[in-house]
């Protein structure tokens, strides 16, 4: 398909929602965001949707202060949070906000929305205007609003106390825990424009019943004292939920906010790699492969690679780390391998080459961008010759053929592998040009030499 059709939600007064699951939970903890929802966001502020490995992910959400770890081993909780959600979302058929793609990779289950910049900057704007509008709001009506929250989160019992003489207790709930427990929870509300300061977490501390904890919610922040005491051990916990938080759980649920669903269209760009070819290879010129053959499915189409024949994988290497890191558009893949090698003189010829990865199953589309696969990711884990050739070999057509008729028969002429592949394969070709690219990438991963007239198995590969 070369147009992909997305539905999204664009907020009216609210930003694209993150399906957090445990919302009622989160709440009941640090103001930071969960070890998921960070991992989600860092896939999709730095990533743009590439996969990243979990340390890599775990140091980006402690950089720019997204998780706040406790131990001394986020990196390890980091990974632990993300398989156990992908775990109970299987068990529970959800959608799944994650996929795994092997040795620590993780990627983001639905591609980057097409809307990228355009929608997170109206997202910002709107979030603006409501918490502008949440700080013109009644004292009273702002502890109402704070009550139906705590509803839509799973809070039960939801009581909002007489607006006078409550005791410096605006609220109480019950937070119900996995259908076991019941947590009854007193509940402070600041409209303020000031930081809370550490003397009202003690007072609200001091104000909890037995088996009671304690939250304070405000459109503002927490000093760093209110912090400390709101952590202190071994004494009640208090929760802390400030301005920012409280809009992101505002909008999520909906609350003084509604999303809008929009029918978004984006260019799969990725879909006309699979038929340009590198111009300058005269020998396929008029000749056209057939992307599936008669007797396989895989791909049958292989292309060399800039760099000069000897450094093929050098650059493979190099195109697949750079999709890792920069998780580049087809147009910003093009003009990379544009401006890294000399003989990618075009952009046709550059679209070409990218080809080449894909076709050996290493990249894919996610969104308008270039993502690994997880054959691509777990070889650029292990970027070795022969894992390289088990990915080329059970996405692409003619390699183990090839191999195999080398063992067999020793040294073989281009036009004997021609002959052999048009019978193992069932395909039609005319010339040898497809023989000599595969035999190519074969001497780059140190399987087979050139000799006089032909080729043969590296020493190590030949049979007994």
């Amino acid at each position: 398909m070369w147009l992909r059709r997305y539905v999204h939600d664009w907020s009216v007064l609210t930003r694209q929602p993150r399906r957090l699951g445990t919302d009622r939970f989160c709440l009941m903890s640090a103001v930071r965001m969960s070890y998921t929802d960070a991992a989600e966001e860092v896939l999709r502020r730095f990533g743009r949707g590439a996969p990243m490995h979990y340390r890599r992910i775990t140091e980006l959400a402690i950089e720019n202060g997204l998780i706040e770890p406790g131990g001394t081993t986020p990196e390890a909780s980091m990974n632990a949070s993300i398989n156990q959600e992908i775990k109970r979302r299987e068990r529970q058929s959800e959608d799944q906000r994650f996929r795994a793609l092997g040795r620590g990779i993780y990627g983001l289950a639905t591609p980057v929305g097409p809307l990228g910049g355009a929608a997170e900057a109206k997202n910002r704007e709107v979030k603006k205007k409501l918490r502008r509008l949440l700080s013109e709001l009644d004292p009273q009506a702002f502890e109402v609003l704070a009550g139906e929250l705590l509803i839509a989160l799973g809070f039960e019992d939801v009581n909002v106390t007489k607006y006078s003489a409550d005791g410096g207790i605006d609220v109480v709930a019950d937070l119900v825990v996995g259908g076991i427990t019941k947590v009854r929870t007193a509940i402070q509300v600041k409209r303020w424009s000031k930081n809370v300061p550490g003397r009202i977490v003690r007072e609200l501390r001091g104000a909890l019943g037995p088996h009671e904890q304690g939250l304070i919610i405000t459109l503002s922040g927490f000093t760093s004292d209110a912090r400390v005491e709101a952590a202190a051990e071994n004494r009640t916990p208090i929760s802390l939920v400030d301005g920012e938080r409280l809009l992101d759980l505002l909008m999520e649920n909906e609350i003084g906010a509604s999303r809008r669903r929009i029918s978004v269209y984006e260019l799969d760009e990725a879909a006309f790699l699979q038929t340009d070819t590198p111009a300058e290879v005269p020998e396929v010129t008029g000749e056209r492969p057939e992307r599936l053959v008669l007797k396989t499915k895989k791909a049958l189409s292989v292309w060399p690679l800039p760099g000069g024949k000897a450094a093929w994988k050098s650059t493979l290497d190099q195109m697949l780390q750079h999709v890792a890191d920069a998780a580049p558009s087809v147009d910003e893949a093009t003009s990379w391998l544009v401006g890294t090698f000399e003989s990618a003189s075009s952009e046709k010829v550059a679209r070409g080459y990218w080809q080449v990865a894909r076709s050996f199953g290493l990249i894919e589309p996610s969104g308008e961008h270039l993502a690994l696969t997880v054959d691509g990711a777990e070889y650029l884990d292990d970027p070795t010759a022969a894992r390289l050739f088990q990915i080329i070999d059970s996405h692409t057509a003619g390699f183990s053929e090839i191999v195999s008729l080398l063992g067999e028969a020793g040294s073989v002429t281009s036009q004997e592998l021609l002959r052999h592949l048009r019978t193992e394969l069932g395909v039609a070709w005319e010339t040898d040009a497809q023989v000599k690219f595969r035999m190519g990438w074969l001497e780059n991963l140190g399987i087979a030499r050139p000799e006089t007239g032909g080729w043969a198995l590296v020493e190590a590969l030949s049979p007994d």
